[in-house]
C-alpha cells in the first residue's frame, strides 16, 4: 500500500511537470528594467556659451506577454518611461499616466489544407508592432531610446524556403470622429529641444515632426548561402498642411526605394551595401530629389576581432542655391540613427540638422551627410566586449555662411568633425547586463553652424562636446525561471520518492 502511493505521487509529480512544461512552451512571460545615467555636454548639439553639463537617471519598465497556439501568435509589450524625479514621491491624480502600450498584435497564419499548405507561412500580422528591417538604418525599433518606436499598421507576410515577403498598410487618424472627414492633425506639434527652444516633435527622423497619415510598404528578401539581398519601396502620406500650418484636405507622398546586400566571405567577413532613392514629394509639398549610399565591410581577426571601415552617404541640398525648388536631403525614415552615425546623435534623430533661415525660408535644409568611419569590436571574454568607432563628417552639399547675413556666396568648409565612439558591455548573467559609454566630439564652424539654436548675431559655440553614460539592464524571463523551478522540484520528489523507496524496502535481515 505504502509502495502505491509513493507510485501515484512519482506519477502526479511527473504529470504536473510535462503539463506544466507544455502550458510554458504556448506562453512567453518576459520583463525588462533598464536605467541609464547620463552626463551630457554637448550630446545631439554643441554647447553654447555659458552652458552647464547636465545629469541624469531615465529609466524602461516593460512587460511582455506572449502566447502561441494553432495558427495564431498574439503579443503585447506594456512600458513605462520616466526621468528619475519627475514624479513626486506622492503622485498627483492631476498627473498624467506615462505608461503606454510599445507593442500589441496578433499574428494569424492563413495556410490551409490546399496547395498553400506547401508555404512556409502565409499570414498577416494586425496592430501596434516595430517594423524591423535588415540593419534597421530605414526601418527599425530605436531600442535605444527608451521609448523606442512602434507603428499601428497590418502587415502581410509571406515565406518559403529562401525568400520573404511582407506587404504593410497603415491609415493613421487623431481620434474617433463622426462626419467630419478624415483630416489627420498627427501628433503633437512641438517639443522642446536640447537649448530649451520649441522645435519640432520627432515623429520620424531630422525632426520631421509630422507622423505620416497612411503608409504602404512592400519588403522582399532573398537567401544565396551566406548572401542576403532584399529590396524596400517605402511610401508615406502626409496630410497637406496651410502656409500657417492648418491641417486640411488631400495629401503629399514620399516615396524611398532601394536594395541592400549583405554578404560573408569565408563565413567571417562581412561585406554590406545599400543603394536607396527618394521621390515625389516632402511634407511641405517640395519636389524630392535624394539618395542614400552606403558601403561598410567588417573582417575578423583571429575569434576575437571584428574591425573594418566604412561610408555612408546621404544626399542634401545646396544651400547656397536659393532658387531651387527640389529638396535633395535624403531622409532615413524610421531606422535607428544612433545606431550609424555617431552615438552622440547629431545627425538624423528629433534634434534637427541643417540650416536655419536658408534659401528666404524658415525650415531647415539639411546639407546631407558623408560618414567615413572606423568600427572595432573586440571580445575580452565571452561576457565582455569593447568597441571602439571613429567617425569623420563631412556635409553632402555645399553650406552657405548665414552668420554674414543674407547673402549666400560666402561658402563654409564642408568638414563637420570627428568623433570618437567608446562602449563596454558586460553581462553578469543571461538577464543581468552592464553598459558603459563614453564619446566626445571635436567640431567645426561649419557643425556649430549647421546644429540648434542658429544665432547669426552670436554664434560662438564651443566646438567640442562630451557624453557618457552608465546604463543597467534587467532581462527577467519569469515563465522559464518557472520552469527551471519546476525541473529542479521534479529532481528533488525524484530523489526523495528513492530514499522513500528505500526505507520502506522490506529488509533482508
Amino acid at each position: 500500500m505504502k509502495r502505491s502511493n509513493t507510485v501515484a505521487r512519482v506519477i502526479l509529480a511527473l504529470t504536473a511537470f510535462f503539463f506544466t512544461s507544455s502550458l510554458f512552451a504556448q506562453f512567453t512571460l518576459t520583463g525588462q528594467y533598464r536605467t541609464r545615467t547620463e552626463f551630457r555636454a554637448g550630446q545631439g548639439t554643441l554647447p553654447g556659451p555659458g552652458y552647464e553639463p547636465t545629469l541624469f537617471t531615465n529609466s524602461r519598465l516593460r512587460l511582455n506577454v506572449g502566447l502561441t497556439a494553432d495558427r495564431f501568435k498574439f503579443f503585447t509589450s506594456i512600458q513605462d518611461i520616466r526621468t528619475w524625479g519627475q514624479d513626486a514621491s506622492t503622485i498627483s491624480n492631476l498627473d498624467g499616466s506615462r505608461l503606454f502600450m510599445h507593442e500589441a498584435w496578433g499574428e494569424v497564419q492563413i495556410n490551409d489544407s490546399t496547395f498553400l499548405s506547401k508555404l512556409d507561412f502565409l499570414g498577416f500580422k494586425v496592430g501596434r508592432q516595430e517594423l524591423n528591417y535588415d540593419d534597421q538604418k530605414l526601418l527599425g525599433g530605436l531600442d535605444w531610446l527608451q521609448q523606442a518606436r512602434s507603428h499601428d499598421a497590418i502587415v502581410l507576410k509571406f515565406a518559403e524556403k529562401a525568400w520573404r515577403a511582407d506587404a504593410g498598410f497603415a491609415f493613421n487618424q487623431s481620434r474617433e470622429y463622426k462626419n467630419t472627414g478624415t483630416v489627420y492633425t498627427g501628433v503633437p506639434v512641438t517639443q522642446l529641444g536640447p537649448d530649451g527652444a520649441s522645435i519640432n516633435a520627432g515623429a520620424g527622423t531630422n525632426g520631421i515632426g509630422v507622423m505620416y497619415k497612411a503608409m504602404q510598404y512592400l519588403y522582399v528578401s532573398k537567401e544565396f548561402g551566406f548572401t542576403k539581398i532584399t529590396g524596400l519601396a517605402f511610401n508615406e502620406n502626409f496630410q497637406n498642411r496651410t502656409s500657417t500650418g492648418a491641417f486640411v484636405k488631400g495629401t503629399k507622398h514620399r516615396t524611398t526605394a532601394g536594395v541592400s546586400v549583405y554578404g560573408t566571405l569565408f563565413r567571417k567577413h562581412k561585406i554590406d551595401a545599400q543603394a536607396f532613392y527618394q521621390g515625389n514629394q516632402d511634407r511641405n509639398g517640395k519636389t524630392m530629389d535624394g539618395y542614400m549610399f552606403s558601403l561598410s565591410s567588417q573582417f575578423a581577426v583571429g575569434r576575437k576581432l571584428m574591425t573594418g571601415p566604412g561610408a555612408d552617404y546621404l544626399s542634401g541640398n545646396n544651400t547656397m542655391d536659393s532658387t531651387s525648388k527640389v529638396n535633395r536631403s535624403f531622409d532615413p525614415l524610421y531606422g535607428t540613427p544612433h545606431k550609424f552615425w555617431g552615438f552622440m546623435d547629431y545627425f538624423y534623430v528629433s534634434d534637427p540638422y541643417g540650416l536655419q533661415g536658408a534659401n528666404g525660408s524658415t525650415n531647415r535644409l539639411s546639407p546631407g551627410l558623408i560618414d567615413i568611419y572606423w568600427k572595432t569590436k573586440y571580445r575580452i571574454r565571452d561576457n565582455l566586449i569593447l568597441t571602439l568607432d571613429i567617425h569623420e563628417f563631412f556635409a553632402g552639399n555645399k553650406v552657405a555662411n548665414i552668420a554674414t547675413g543674407t547673402d549666400k556666396s560666402d561658402e563654409m568648409n564642408s568638414r563637420l568633425g570627428t568623433e570618437i565612439d567608446f562602449m563596454l558591455n558586460y553581462n553578469l548573467t543571461k538577464a543581468i547586463g552592464f553598459e558603459l559609454g563614453y564619446s566626445a566630439i571635436f567640431g567645426t564652424e561649419t557643425l556649430s553652424a549647421l546644429k540648434l539654436p542658429v544665432n547669426s548675431t552670436n554664434n560662438t559655440k564651443y566646438l567640442t562636446g562630451q557624453w557618457a553614460y552608465f546604463m543597467i539592464n534587467i532581462r527577467p524571463d519569469f515563465l522559464n525561471m518557472m520552469n527551471t523551478g519546476m525541473k529542479d522540484l521534479k529532481k528533488s520528489v525524484d530523489e526523495l520518492n528513492k530514499k522513500v523507496a528505500a526505507l520502506e524496502a522490506p529488509s533482508q535481515f
